[in-house]
């Protein structure tokens, strides 16, 4: 994990998991889904084990959607990645004829 950059802000790598990191990152292996998956939400457990004021996880490169889902298992509130960030934002700035409540 790098050094805070911030009081809110944490950044960490993903470069060290055996799997993810010789699939992705460095790319010396064909694509294991399952363990890249086990690399990605084992990552995302030790950042918020480790930094339990955490309130919501960003996954930003374009390798992780795919993962969103796993990451989020037990709080669908706890993740995004950068598409879904990138689809709740434009959500935000379309406007919809108003059909009543409910």
């Amino acid at each position: 994990m790098r050094p805070d950059i911030g009081p809110r802000i944490v950044i960490a790598g993903l470069e060290d998991p055996p799997v993810f990191g010789h699939c992705c990152v460095t790319a010396t292996t064909d694509l294991d889904v399952a363990g890249s998956q086990a690399d990605v939400v084992n990552a995302a457990v030790a950042l918020q084990t480790e930094r339990p004021d955490i309130g919501m996880l960003l996954l930003e490169c374009g390798d992780l959607p795919p993962y969103a889902h796993a990451v989020s298992a037990g709080d669908p509130n706890t993740s995004l990645c950068f598409t879904s960030m990138v689809q709740f934002f434009v959500e935000g700035l379309v406007r919809y004829p108003f059909t009543g409540l409910l």
